[in-house]
């Protein structure tokens, strides 16, 4: 556990929202597309039917589907535009939590060296007492040795 977990996690949420955001805009884009050749097969079909039969009257039936073509290119232009600040707000979302990341990499790496260096040192401290021990046995054996 890091203080960067918290914010770590909301991190991830704003990127998942972010991509979920996206994949809306891109499935619209898709709609759109799939609208716009509905309408240009739409208006070739009835184009051929009008010159065949001079007798039918287009006009309107044209003048909506142009409407309707332009209603979907300024459509797809928004999302566009939409989808290129979601895009850029991904990358900064991104960015930030791949710095949380490192930086929670980095406390962990620095915690892990701090308990290394401990249980080195209480290591350290139990071969020295040792040591210390042994020492003032050898020094007792000696002392009462040579009278």
């Amino acid at each position: 556990m890091t203080p960067y977990d918290a914010a770590l996690r909301i991190a991830e949420r704003k990127l998942d929202a972010v991509r979920t955001a996206i994949g809306l805009i891109v499935a619209e884009l898709e709609r759109i597309e799939h609208a716009r050749i509905a309408i240009e097969t739409s208006l070739t079909r009835e184009a051929e039917l009008a010159s065949r039969d001079h007798r039918l009257t287009t006009e309107h039936f044209f003048v909506h589907a142009r409407d309707q073509h332009q209603q979907l290119v300024s459509a797809r232009a928004a999302a566009h535009v939409q989808l290129e600040a979601l895009r850029r707000k991904a990358v900064a979302d991104y960015g930030a939590q791949v710095a949380l990341e490192g930086a929670a990499a980095e406390f962990r790496e620095a915690a892990d060296r701090a308990r290394d260096a401990a249980e080195q040192s209480a290591l350290d401290d139990r071969i020295g007492a040792r040591h210390a021990a042994r020492r003032r046995a050898s020094a007792g054996v000696a002392a009462t040795a040579a009278p």
